[in-house]
């Protein structure tokens, strides 16, 4: 990628539509419209207002002929996406005329821009940071409100605004212990060692809060993995088709029919679920059998929530106890299905196993008793928390940062406390500072630049 160049992308997705947007970007941006663009007002090149939709054609310079009628809007720098010069033109929406403005466009000099180049731009003249950026694709990919609202907070800079408090904080510890460093034998007064250390402490803590945000914020990006497990024909599969509402697994009245593991995503109110059905769990499984339990054993561990189905209508068994064994201390809601058959035990046979879980009673077959399984999985996966009621983070290369420098804030508290001089204090600070520098961009490498911004579509 090289900055100086113009650069040029269709910026709205395949196929045939209402509106076709073709984006241009960089010192010649404004040049390439002067030579396209025909404006119906007949103003000059030099007249184009900023940040104003003008109506015009856009005509091949080789032959003079119209390839659309287009609507068009300049954005002078710094004022635009990029901070560059950007020209929008908005075309009619089919493919090929999209392809054919495009094709002008390229002759003009522009080059086709790479995946994430137009963000990546932003990123570099400083209109946005790298928490900001990568927020740009989480609002892309946003497959809930929960996931919209955090993304959409994270983009209006909610994070980079904490981070940057925080970083601050850690820069004015960092001037105290480098002042005393430099001047303990000019008989000046510093601030006490006590008050450094719960500085440090607070950043420490609050820090903390974020990293202890991941799961929360992780979910409602990627939405709450939910695998189902139970012993052989209890109605996992029947369960499965019923929250997506359809048909998606073969259910048979024998067991062990699912033999792997079945991964689908459903709605439930304002957040995705990503629901796993799963082989029964058995003692003495055939050995096809085997594989599809060791299948669900990996699934049980990914999860964020076992879904423990349990059939009230059949005796407990071993199969039930093997069941609950594995669920160990994972969370948890419980289910009795096949509420629609006589019941032969009751609850409090696995009080042991159910500890302060209410279990659900529900049948698969008729949905009855399903809006309060619904209702569960919601408040497991929102915690509780109302859609924008605190800050979350949402990727793991922030938790990793995150977590390293709280640990090496960890460590500066602890030095102070034994008495360790301030040099070795001051390069644990600046190790924390440099974690939360990578995390908004202050420091960083290429190749994570290539990765994240690698992983943004075309165009944006």
């Amino acid at each position: 990628m090289k900055p100086s160049d113009t650069i040029t992308a269709i910026a709205t997705p395949p196929g045939e539509g209402g509106v076709g947007i073709i984006r241009i970007s960089g010192k010649n941006a404004l040049g390439i419209a002067h030579k396209l663009f025909h404006p119906a007002s007949g103003l000059s090149p030099q007249e184009f207002p900023t940040q104003k939709v003008l109506f015009g054609e856009i005509r091949d310079p080789d032959t003079g002929q119209c390839a659309d009628e287009v609507l068009l809007t300049f954005f002078k720098a710094p004022k635009s996406y990029t901070a560059e010069d950007v020209i929008e033109i908005n075309s009619h929406g089919g493919s090929w005329i999209t392809a054919k403005i495009l094709a002008l466009v390229l002759q003009q000099g522009a080059r086709l821009a790479e995946p994430g180049e137009f963000t990546r731009r932003a990123f570099t003249y400083g209109r946005l940071d790298l928490t900001q950026a990568e927020a740009v694709a989480d609002v892309i990919e946003s497959a809930s409100d929960q996931a919209l609202n955090s993304a959409l907070s994270q983009l209006k800079g909610g994070l980079s605004r904490r981070l940057n408090t925080l970083h601050q904080n850690l820069l004015n510890v960092q001037a105290q212990l480098e002042a005393s460093i430099d001047f303990s034998e000019d008989g000046l007064t510093f601030q006490s060692q006590e008050a450094t250390q719960i500085q440090i402490q607070q950043v420490e803590k609050e820090l903390n809060e974020l990293v202890l945000s991941f799961r929360q914020g992780r979910i409602y990006r990627e939405g709450m993995r939910v695998t189902l497990v139970g012993k052989p024909n209890v109605g996992k599969s029947s369960l499965l088709n019923a929250l997506l509402q359809e048909d998606r697994a073969i259910v048979t009245p024998i067991a062990g029919t699912t033999r792997d593991t079945l991964e689908e995503r459903a709605r439930i109110k304002d957040i995705h679920i990503v629901i796993i059905d799963s082989a029964g769990l058995r003692d003495n499984p055939e050995m096809i059998e085997e594989q599809g339990i060791q299948r669900t054993r990996a699934a049980l561990e990914k999860a964020d929530l076992a879904l423990v189905v349990f059939d009230a209508s059949q005796p407990l068994d071993d199969n039930d106890k093997l069941l609950m064994q594995e669920v160990v201390d994972k969370p948890k809601i419980v289910v009795f299905n096949k509420s629609d058959l006589p019941s032969t035990w009751q609850s409090d046979q696995i009080q042991s196993f159910l500890a302060e879980e209410k279990p659900l009673t529900l049948s698969a077959k008729t949905l009855d008793g399903f809006n309060p399984l619904k209702e569960a999985l919601h408040q497991k996966a929102t915690a509780g928390q109302r859609s924008g009621e605190s800050l979350v983070i949402t990727r793991e290369r922030h938790r990793d940062h995150l977590q390293k420098a709280a640990q090496s804030l960890q460590k500066a508290s602890t030095s102070l406390k034994d008495g360790y001089s301030e040099e070795l204090v001051a390069v644990d600070v600046t190790l924390a500072m440099e974690h939360l520098g990578a995390v908004l961009g202050k420091t960083f490498e290429e190749d994570l630049l290539d990765k994240i911004f690698g992983q943004f579509c075309i165009g944006k």
